[in-house]
């Protein structure tokens, strides 16, 4: 094959190991050896090594925060990518108007929870902030509070990237990410291109590139300058609120139920967590170290040594049972990487 694969992708990054376990770099702590991990410091970086694994036609994966992936034992048999491009500029042009947003159904505008302080968004002057998509969304809020930017709170204590929270449409409390979405850089394996928030097709927990599989390589966010001190007490009542859910996990594993489902099965909540437990009866089930966690029974915990075998066949116990009882096919929100 001429010169060695782990030579050429040294030549784009020091950062390259062979045979790296995949379980530090996902939250469920889970999954087994890549070929090859390639850090990437900046986006020339993550084009250079797609384009390299094109031409060697080897598979390609990339990770940012490590949430919502299940990683097989097996690992993955090509390249893996984690995105470690942080950077965030504020743009000093002016910010262009609002983005307009798909109104999909499961888009529905949800009431925030309450005893939380409240943002008064409308006297607020607008920001325009380009942020590198390997930047961690925990460093991100902070970074902006100090320079005077607010409007990412309900997304804080989230171990997520910004990529990775644009792929996912990923959701805070009420807000989705893709609401603060302007546009995105995207690299397709061919060429980079801009697109505008119409072009991601937001949904629950969705973005068309589920689809194309284009890779983020930085985003625009259409934010807030001003009232950065409620800000930031939100966020971090918020970040409080969510480290009591289990941490050695994905996050909730499937997506609520439509507002079709809720009625036609007759229940006072579309929360998942709620159908697993109060119908389903199957709160604290364990497979292996597995466990469907008894603070919050939308997650699954690895309390130990847990497998991605004992979570996969967990999270198939919870969608066979919804099934058979209920006749409701639940829809993970949770990627599965490799084979199983």
């Amino acid at each position: 094959m001429g010169v060695d694969m782990y030579e050429q992708l040294r030549a784009i990054s020091h950062e390259v190991f062979r045979d790296e376990s995949l379980s530090a770099y996902t939250t469920f702590k889970v999954g087994g050896p890549a070929r090859y991990l390639l850090i990437a410091r900046n986006r020339q970086q993550i084009i250079n090594t797609l384009t390299l694994c094109a031409e060697r036609d080897m598979p390609r994966f990339i990770i940012g925060g490590g949430s919502n992936l299940l990683i097989s034992d097996k690992g993955f048999p090509g390249v893996v990518i984690v995105t470690r491009n942080e950077h965030f500029e504020i743009l000093e042009e002016k910010a262009p108007p609002p983005p307009q947003l798909n109104t999909a159904s499961r888009l529905q505008t949800l009431e925030p929870p309450e005893k939380l302080p409240r943002l008064n968004r409308e006297s607020s002057e607008r920001a325009l902030v380009r942020v590198q998509a390997g930047t961690r969304l925990i460093k991100l809020i902070k970074a902006l509070h100090e320079r005077g930017v607010y409007g990412l709170e309900w997304f804080s204590g989230i171990p997520a990237t910004v990529g990775g929270a644009l792929y996912m449409n990923m959701h805070g409390a009420h807000e989705y990410f893709g609401q603060y979405v302007h546009s995105a850089l995207l690299f397709n394996g061919r060429d980079v291109r801009r697109e505008p928030n119409a072009y991601f097709e937001f949904d629950y927990d969705y973005s068309i590139l589920h689809k194309t599989r284009e890779t983020v390589l930085e985003v625009d966010l259409l934010l807030y300058r001003g009232a950065v001190e409620t800000a930031r007490h939100l966020g971090r009542k918020w970040a409080r609120i969510k480290a009591i859910q289990p941490q050695r996990s994905a996050g909730c594993l499937f997506r609520n139920l439509s507002a079709e489902e809720q009625k036609r099965l007759g229940l006072p909540s579309p929360s998942v967590g709620y159908l697993i437990e109060h119908v389903l009866g199957l709160k604290e089930q364990r497979i292996g170290d597995a466990l469907i966690s008894p603070s919050h029974a939308a997650f699954i915990e690895n309390t130990g040594q847990a497998t991605a075998a004992d979570i996969r066949r967990l999270i198939e116990k919870i969608q066979s049972t919804a099934l058979e009882k209920l006749d409701l096919k639940l829809i993970p929100e949770v990627e599965f990487v490799g084979e199983f």
